[in-house]
């Protein structure tokens, strides 16, 4: 699921180098905690929050073919 979480944020940083990710294991879950530079923080929520939506959706869809739940959180660097 890491993999797809980077598919999807990967074109909208200008480095993907400064990208980190964290995976938090809990009960039947799992929480990414994704921290971007100030530079690219715009890119990745989008107007209004549509592309963060959009991302946790695709994630959401993944999880629940592997029955699990998946929470994305996005912080500044």
């Amino acid at each position: 699921m890491e993999d797809l979480l980077n598919t999807l944020i990967e074109p909208l940083v200008s480095d993907i180098k400064k990208i980190t990710i964290k995976r938090q294991e809990a009960e039947g879950g799992i929480k990414f905690i994704v921290n971007v530079p100030k530079e690219d923080i715009a890119k990745v929520i989008g107007k209004e929050g549509k592309m963060v939506k959009a991302i946790k959706n695709l994630l959401k869809i993944r999880a629940v073919k592997e029955n699990k739940f998946v929470a994305l959180e996005i912080e500044e660097a």
